[in-house]
């Protein structure tokens, strides 16, 4: 890590070191971003004319070089703590630093025993998954644009059209002599048999210790799945069925004195999109998703029912996805329902234009019981976004979405028993380096 960070101490320093000897495979990328939006009419009622305006901004660095011939470095810089106007001046350099954070630090071993291994801090998994993401958020995104990272071991080996990989980390620790860490680990296999069809299946557990507060045993969050995806006829495909299993013993560790329950939920996932030339190339998508809910959430009932993921990473619809709904929204198939349909076209004659329309539907999966919480479905959602791509590096973005509540819902989650929609208009750009 010193050398890492000499290095890095030296870039900063020294403006002519390309042919310094440590730094002749010296590589370097980053991103900045900028996100403004304004987001109004989330309490469903237009006459309390709320509003949300934010101008969130993101830095991020990353830096690589070879430290022997078989093992390299990887170092990535995160901040984005700012928010136009903040406080109303700029930052010393005691602040950046404070706010700059390493979110990535690992060496990545090439060929060891046959196969790859990274060591440290790292990224996990990919945008949009919905089981296990740990990187930084893509668009749409929250007020915060977050970022996360786990600490520990990921292996990596592929032969002939196996592709395998394994996690073993460290998502929280608490330093505490009763033990409350959160750990992951699992594998996943990758199996390309042709164009039209590609499988993976893959094993999950999240481990939440419980400490000594209420002497609970450990949380066990099991989590198996397939995925099936290819392109047949010219129609691209995506499929997920997952299932939990395992001891949701939360309540325990949290509470004390609960019943502990077997996690037993489910959750399915299915797309597809058909792109066609006209005037230009135009596509079609549509997707279902649902993951199971509970129906009974006594303390005394045997099953956690719900679909429960370590750290998903799907999030539909700009408004739900971008978590700028009061109490609903967010990551996750939890007791939720939803599918869209939409469209994307790239005309001919502006090769860097791209226009999007999408519908959502959000429904909880169990209908919520109770005078005030009976409702079947939460809503629907209609997004539009224009993307224009000036070339490989600078990206501009900007998008509408409206969020229609379902009467019985708003009219429960209202003060003024409204039902007026949130809305959000906002613009991202993205420069890559």
């Amino acid at each position: 890590m010193k050398k890492v960070i000499g290095m890095l101490a030296l870039i900063a320093l020294v403006g002519n070191i390309a042919n310094a000897e440590l730094l002749k495979n010296f590589k370097y990328d980053g991103k900045i971003e900028v996100n403004a939006f304004q987001v109004k009419d989330t309490d469903y009622n237009k006459n309390a004319a709320d509003k949300t305006n934010d101008v969130d901004t993101r830095v991020q660095i990353n830096a690589g070089f070879d430290l022997t011939e078989d093992v390299d470095a990887v170092v990535s810089i995160v901040k984005n703590n700012e928010q136009y106007g903040d406080a109303g001046r700029g930052e010393d350099a005691n602040t950046i630093m404070d706010n700059m954070f390493f979110e990535q630090a690992y060496l990545n071993l090439k060929g060891v025993l046959g196969f790859d291994h990274k060591l440290g801090r790292q990224y996990y998994g990919n945008e949009g998954d919905l089981i296990v993401y740990y990187g930084p958020q893509g668009w749409p995104y929250t007020s915060a644009m977050n970022r996360n990272a786990i600490d520990g071991y990921t292996g990596w080996y592929k032969t002939g059209k196996w592709d395998f990989h394994g996690i073993l980390a460290k998502d929280a620790d608490t330093n505490l002599v009763g033990d409350n860490d959160e750990d992951i680990f699992g594998l996943n296999a990758k199996y390309d048999l042709m164009e039209e069809v590609k499988l993976t299946g893959y094993f999950y557990r999240y481990n939440e210790q419980s400490g000594t507060a209420f002497a609970g045993p450990a949380d066990h969050l099991d989590t198996f799945g397939v995925k099936a995806m290819g392109v047949f006829k010219g129609f691209e495909y995506n499929a997920e069925v997952a299932k939990n299993m395992g001891k949701n013993n939360r309540l325990i560790n949290n509470v004390g004195g609960a019943a502990t329950n077997d996690y037993t939920g489910m959750a399915f996932l299915a797309n597809a999109k058909y792109g066609m030339d006209l005037a230009g190339k135009i596509t079609f998508m549509g997707e279902f998703a649902m993951g199971s809910g509970d129906d009974n959430v006594a303390a005394t009932d045997d099953e956690a029912a719900s679909f429960y993921s370590p750290n998903s990473d799907y999030r539909p619809g700009i408004l739900w996805g971008g978590s700028h709904l009061s109490v609903i929204g967010g990551a996750g198939l939890s007791n939720l329902t939803t599918f869209n349909l939409g469209a994307m076209w790239n005309p001919s004659n502006a090769e860097k234009l791209t226009l999007g329309a999408k519908y959502f539907n959000f429904s909880p999966t169990e209908k919520l019981t109770g005078t005030a919480k009976s409702y079947d479905t939460y809503g629907n959602e209609f997004d539009l976004c224009a993307n224009w791509q000036h070339n490989e590096s600078v990206g501009l973005k900007a998008y509408y979405a409206m969020f229609m509540p379902d009467k019985d819902y708003a009219q429960r989650n209202s003060l003024t028993a409204s039902d007026d929609s949130t809305e959000i208009l906002g613009a991202a750009f993205s420069v890559k380096f």
